[in-house]
């Protein structure tokens, strides 16, 4: 059901393409039947196709091709031609759409690889701009911490690689108190 609600309107235009493709191999053939300059032509597709029908079955009868071929009529080669004509458009029109779905599918999965190229490109960016914030802050931190044991030389910072570290007086006696909680 959720992918009903994502139908795809290049599928359904492809569909209609289909549907509208026999009008139009129809509309051709008759353009073809009609029209004298094209008519030629047709006749001519249309022997043509008729000669090597005859003689691919023939070939596969394994009989031996008569040296001239009964020729067809001119209407039956017109017709002929004209239904060669109407299913190359037809053809055509599928091989469109076919090349189209490919392209679009390409393109699609193009970009999601540059998607996720970018997603990663830019964790690694906000990663190196961690890296030298960090580095920074520690710049800060060790200079602080110069900076303290030169003004209070009996407090030491214990060395603990793992977090900032908290200074300790050295003796308990010398001691600084605590410091109060905020919920207090």
């Amino acid at each position: 059901m959720a992918q009903l609600g994502r139908f795809p309107l290049f599928r359904l235009g492809t569909l209609l393409a289909r549907q509208l493709s026999v009008p139009v191999a129809q509309r051709i053939k008759r353009y073809a039947v009609h029209s004298p300059v094209v008519r030629r032509g047709v006749r001519r597709a249309g022997r043509c196709f008729h000669a090597a029908e005859l003689r691919f079955r023939l070939w596969s009868l394994a009989l031996r091709p008569p040296r001239d071929l009964p020729s067809i009529s001119d209407q039956a080669a017109l017709d002929t031609g004209a239904n060669i004509l109407g299913e190359a458009a037809v053809f055509a029109l599928g091989g469109l759409i076919v090349v189209l779905e490919v392209n679009r599918q390409a393109i699609k999965q193009e970009d999601k690889v540059l998607e996720e190229e970018s997603r990663w490109l830019a964790l690694r960016l906000s990663l190196e701009e961690l890296r030298r914030e960090l580095a920074l802050q520690q710049q800060d931190i060790d200079r602080l911490f110069a900076t303290l044991r030169r003004l209070a030389p009996d407090l030491t910072p214990p060395a603990t690689p793992h977090g900032p570290p908290e200074l300790q007086p050295r003796s308990k006696a010398e001691g600084i108190p605590p410091p109060k909680s905020q919920c207090d």
